[in-house]
């Protein structure tokens, strides 16, 4: 599948860089290590297949290269990868994720007050870049799809686990009760 318009197959790649206010950074990077990672709040945006906030010290051009560029100030990036178009994606974390944004992006110059709603949406699509490559491990599935997928696959491998040694048509009448077919 070729990428066009930060789109790949049903996936949607966000980046947005954001200049984070001087003398902000540390409260901020304490802030996004304290967020929970089994509890993410992207986990409340049913779209997200991936979604990351990172704190940008330095840029080095080329890895070989020991020379950094030296920022005037620490950059945030949000990278997110999502199901469907990025308007209604934004509008959902815009409302959804208002506690936490005023958190993060709050810190950011330029970011609005209250750092919701549709001038949080404008915002970050002001500071938008686009992206020419990312990769998705299922780009024709939804988060939907993968979730499924691994119920059944946890559902089969429980399946098989309890099932062992049981005789072909037990198995057989076990399966078919099992998977409904």
């Amino acid at each position: 599948m070729a990428l066009k318009n930060n789109v790949l197959g049903n996936m949607y790649a966000l980046t947005v860089l954001t200049p984070v206010m001087p003398g902000s950074e540390a409260g901020l990077r304490e802030y996004l290590a304290g967020l929970a990672q089994d509890k993410s709040p992207l986990a409340r945006l049913p779209r997200t297949h991936f979604g990351r906030w990172v704190i940008v010290d330095e840029l080095h051009a080329d890895p070989s290269d020991r020379k950094t560029d030296v920022l005037g100030c620490q950059y945030l990036v949000f990278s997110a990868t999502l199901d469907g178009d990025l308007s209604s994606y934004l509008d959902e974390l815009c409302e959804e994720l208002a506690p936490e944004a005023e958190q993060i992006w709050g810190v950011c110059i330029g970011a609005p007050h209250p750092t919701r709603g549709p001038a949080l949406k404008a915002y970050l699509l002001h500071n938008q870049i686009h992206t020419t490559l990312f990769f998705s491990a299922y780009p024709g599935s939804t988060v939907a799809d993968v979730r499924h997928s691994i119920e059944l696959r946890n559902q089969t491998l429980a399946f098989a686990v309890g099932a062992q040694g049981l005789e072909p048509e037990t198995l057989q009448q076990a399966f078919r009760a099992e998977f409904g077919v």
